[in-house]
């Protein structure tokens, strides 16, 4: 079993829901700008036609996940780092962050297809840096720094973690901490570095025979459990060899579970999604509704409503830009009624 685990944090609750995608189904990149304002991009379009279905963890509605990953194995998941600056090259597709994590999904099998489109796209939207991992055991975080594509995998990614700083000031600083650990006085894990601590629980887990560990998933959620520094809103494992994921969040702290084998596979019409805070334990397949336009724009009102908790002075940014609350909800929410099956 291969697993992954990721935690969302915010500073109040964050709504958001679970969608099965499909194989099957023709896209148009976006940008976040073009969203936004309701003005398209002046780079050429990118068009696909999804090759994998997939289950992903969505806040602003179908198509813009923040992470999941896809039937060939592959995840791809977001962290924050809003000094993110992406690279910027007119001749390329501009793609909003969020449905470049579902382009991903839609069209990848491999870290290395997904390290090759971080540098042929032009990519917009919240300051980001992500990482991705493969059925075959291949991960990778992926940085855009000072308008560069900044790649760790192999032998550069000794630490298969990623938190909210880049990969290489969290290694320096972990190096630090060790050295300097023999002086250091009082245990409370809160003085411990998340990615350190993520990265000696990992060890942790690697040293214990199979007699004496638990099962990976649970203790996925113990590394994750571990890291809480009291924002956490979601959090979600993924074991990327059999296609499942457990998932819980503030509002509902009961896990459950979805295969996404369970739902069959084909059909493009027959996206599913479920409310993340549905409130219940265990086996979550049957539970998922049929996709509409209309649950969807409710998805993305409830992000919107988030968003604007955690930054009021985003509602002064749509002022400003000649927007109202509900244009932007009806852009985002619409999205997906562009594409064709």
């Amino acid at each position: 079993m291969r697993v992954i685990g990721h935690n969302l944090d915010e500073r109040t609750r964050f709504p958001g829901a679970v969608f099965i995608n499909r194989k099957g189904v023709t896209k148009v990149s976006v940008s976040y700008a073009a969203l936004m304002t309701g003005r398209p991009a002046s780079g050429p379009p990118l068009t696909w036609t999804s090759k994998y279905d997939s289950l992903t963890f969505n806040a602003f509605g179908r198509d813009f996940p923040d992470g999941g990953l896809n039937e060939a194995g592959l995840f791809v998941g977001e962290m924050s780092y809003p000094p993110s600056k992406f690279p910027a090259d007119p001749d390329k597709p501009a793609m909003f962050v969020n449905l470049w994590i579902q382009h991903l999904l839609d069209t990848c099998d491999s870290v290395d297809q997904v390290e090759a489109s971080a540098s042929a796209l032009n990519l917009d939207g919240w300051g980001w840096h992500f990482l991705a991992a493969d059925r075959s055991g291949g991960a990778a975080a992926i940085e855009f720094l000072d308008g560069r594509v900044v790649v760790h995998r192999g032998d550069s990614m000794p630490v298969p973690v990623l938190c909210n700083e880049p990969y290489e000031y969290e290694m320096k600083r972990r190096e630090a901490y060790f050295a300097a650990r023999e002086s250091r006085t009082g245990s409370a894990a809160e003085e411990i570095p998340r990615f350190i601590q993520a990265g000696e629980m990992i060890e942790t887990y690697g040293r214990r025979s199979s007699g004496e560990r638990k099962e990976a998933v649970d203790y996925a959620f113990d590394i994750l459990a571990a890291l809480e520094r009291g924002g956490t809103q979601w959090s979600f494992v993924c074991d990327l060899q059999n296609g499942e994921a457990w998932f819980k969040t503030a509002a509902t702290p009961k896990v459950k579970h979805v295969a996404l084998g369970g739902f069959g596979g084909g059909d493009p019409a027959s996206a599913r999604f479920l409310n993340m805070d549905a409130d219940f334990s265990g086996e979550a397949g049957s539970r998922f509704e049929v996709y509409s336009p209309a649950a969807n724009r409710e998805i993305a009102e409830r992000a919107f409503e988030a968003i604007l908790r955690i930054s009021p002075e985003f509602e002064k940014v749509i002022e400003r830009i000649g927007e109202t609350r509900a244009s932007l909800v009806g852009r985002f929410a619409g999205y997906p009624e562009t594409t064709s099956r």
